[in-house]
C-alpha cells in the first residue's frame, strides 16, 4: 500500500509544481491539505478493498486480461468503472476549486485523479489470479473521468446526464456467489458488485431550451439468469435495456437555490428518480414505476 500513496503524492507534487504564481497565491494551504488527505483516502480505500475483498490470498505475475473481462457480468461492470471515474473526478475538481485552484486546472486535475484511481485498481487486477489488467475497464473509467470537463466546456453535454439506480429485486448475486465459493460467500452488503440489481442510465433532455426538464432515459442492466458452468464460472445472463422518463433535479427544484442546496441537487442528480419505464430487451415489460 505505501507505494500507491507515494505515487499519489508524487503525482500531486507534479501537479502543484505546474501552478503559476497567480494560481498559488490563491491557494488555501489548509484546504488543499484537506483535499489531499481525502484523495489519499479514496486511493487507499480502493487499494484496501481490492486487496482484501478480491484476492487477498493469492497473487500472480503481472498480466493483461485474457478476454474474460468482456464476458463478466455482460459488461454491466463497465458502468461501475465509468461512474467511479466520473464521481472521483467530480469530487476532486470541486474540492480543488474550493481550495483555490483555478477552475480550468481543477477540472483537468480532477479528470487526471479519476483516471489515476482506475489505473491503481487495474494495476491490482493485473496481479490477480482470476483477472488481469483490463484496458477496457481502464479506458471506460478514464472516459467517465472526463465527463465533468465535457459538461463544463462542451455545450452538447448540457442536454445529457449520466445516472445510476439500485433496487434489490433479486438475491441472485449472493446465491450464485455462495454456491461458487461456499467458504468465502459475498459480503451481505456487497452492493457494489450486485450488478443484477444495478441499472445505469443515459438521459437526454431534448426540450431543455424550452424549459421542459423532462428527459428520455436509456437504461442498461443485467437479468438474474446467470448460472455456474462445469468450471464453477458464472456464465449466461442477458442484458436488459430500458426506456424511461427522467427529470433534471437541478432545474426541477430551481427554487431551492441556496449554495448548499445547489450542491445537494448536483449530487442527488446522479441518482435516477423512480419513473415509468419500459423494458425492451430481453423481453418487453412495462413498469408503472421503475426503481
Amino acid at each position: 500500500m505505501p507505494r500507491y500513496f507515494l505515487i499519489y503524492f508524487l503525482s500531486f507534487f507534479v501537479v502543484k509544481s505546474s501552478f503559476s504564481q497567480s494560481d498559488t497565491s490563491k491557494v488555501n494551504p489548509y484546504k488543499l491539505a484537506l483535499v489531499l488527505s481525502s484523495g489519499a483516502s479514496v486511493l487507499g480505500g480502493s487499494y484496501i478493498y481490492v486487496q482484501n475483498s478480491w484476492w487477498s490470498d493469492q497473487s500472480t505475475a503481472f498480466h493483461f486480461d485474457d478476454g474474460t473481462d468482456l464476458r463478466y457480468a455482460k459488461n454491466i461492470d463497465k458502468g461501475g468503472h465509468f461512474f467511479g471515474g466520473l464521481l472521483v473526478s467530480d469530487f476532486f475538481h470541486s474540492n480543488l476549486q474550493w481550495a483555490g485552484i483555478s477552475e480550468k486546472k481543477a477540472y483537468w486535475y480532477g479528470a487526471g485523479m479519476g483516471s489515476f484511481i482506475q489505473l491503481a485498481i487495474e494495476m491490482k487486477d493485473a496481479y490477480a489470479p482470476y483477472w488481469g489488467f483490463s484496458l477496457w475497464d481502464f479506458g471506460v473509467g478514464s472516459i467517465g473521468a472526463l465527463v465533468p470537463v465535457g459538461e463544463r466546456y462542451w455545450k452538447p453535454m448540457e442536454y445529457i446526464d449520466f445516472k445510476f439506480s439500485y433496487y434489490k429485486r433479486s438475491n441472485h448475486y449472493w446465491d450464485l456467489g455462495t454456491a461458487q465459493k461456499p467458504w468465502a460467500p459475498p459480503h451481505p452488503h456487497a452492493y457494489q458488485d450486485d450488478y443484477v440489481n444495478q441499472t445505469y442510465w443515459l438521459t437526454v433532455y431534448p426540450l431543455k431550451d424550452h424549459n421542459i426538464d423532462v428527459g428520455i432515459s436509456l437504461g442498461f442492466g443485467l437479468d438474474d439468469t446467470q448460472y455456474l458452468n462445469e468450471y464453477n464460472t458464472k456464465v449466461g445472463g442477458n442484458n436488459e435495456i430500458y426506456l424511461a422518463l427522467d427529470y433534471d433535479l437541478k432545474r426541477v427544484l430551481k427554487k431551492w437555490d441556496s449554495p448548499t442546496a445547489i450542491k445537494i441537487k448536483h449530487w442527488l442528480n446522479y441518482f435516477k428518480i423512480p419513473a415509468p419505464a419500459i423494458r425492451i430487451s430481453p423481453s418487453v415489460e412495462y413498469y408503472p414505476i421503475f426503481l
